[in-house]
């Protein structure tokens, strides 16, 4: 397959502190690929390339689905999810839907709306309420149901599982997983490696601005000869 995603001999820094050092990564369409991180190992600084929102001082490219990401034609390819995602709190989720679809030129069907709340523990009859009544797991599903709902084929997703309980990152899974059948590629750093471990097919740590590793979670631990990603990740970080 080719990939979704590709970045070659990408560089980021400020004020002459190396954020990312040469870094290449390759995410293959249709796959699921995790980055994990220490706070502080350039996640979100990656992502934000990949965006556009900044840009590498020198050399390098990025391309989604072949295509260089400056260009604003990649913008119709992805749907994005933000680390710190917040909503104004006099609306209710229901509008803050209809806004994203606008942004986004998408029209929406509430069926789908609604089932994707479902799918992720959300009453869909709360989307009528206001935001500020909601909590900050309720928050975050909304952000996350605003990405799915748009049906982009590459959806990026900084910290996803932020302020969700367990039994919503179990929801979250398992929409996940349905979303397989869509043919979507999916990008998102965390810092939960089972959850990686039970539904990425590429992993990548990412640890003093550098790939460390990069392949599919079993890979990791066989290298690492652990019994788990997380003390897979753990050992490959000390060296």
């Amino acid at each position: 397959m080719n990939p979704a995603l590709l970045i070659n001999n990408i560089s980021y820094s400020v004020s002459g502190f190396e954020i990312l050092k040469t870094l290449d990564l390759e995410v293959t369409e249709q796959h699921y690929y995790a980055i994990a991180g220490v706070n502080g190992a350039g996640k979100s600084t990656l992502i934000k390339l990949v965006l556009d929102l900044i840009r590498p001082l020198s050399g390098g490219e990025i391309k989604i689905f072949g295509v260089d990401n400056r260009d604003r034609i990649c913008r119709e390819q992805l749907a994005y999810l933000p680390e710190k995602f917040d909503v104004k709190k006099n609306i209710s989720g229901r509008q803050y839907l209809d806004f994203i679809a606008a942004v986004y030129h998408h029209r929406l069907q509430r069926n789908n709306i609604d089932e994707l709340s479902a799918r992720l523990d959300f009453p869909p009859d709360r989307l009528d309420s206001r935001v500020g009544s909601y909590s900050k797991g309720m928050v975050q599903k909304l952000g996350l149901v605003s990405c799915f709902m748009l049906d982009r084929p590459l959806i990026i997703l900084d910290e996803p599982l932020s302020g969700l309980d367990p039994r919503a990152r179990y929801h979250f899974k398992e929409l996940m997983r349905e979303q397989r059948s869509s043919g979507r590629t999916v990008l998102y750093s965390t810092h939960m490696l089972a959850d990686a471990e039970d539904l990425c097919d590429q992993f990548g740590i990412l640890h003093d601005g550098e790939m460390k590793y990069q392949g599919t979670p079993a890979d990791c631990m066989q290298r690492y000869q652990a019994e788990s990603l997380e003390q897979a990740y753990m050992k490959c970080i000390s060296e």
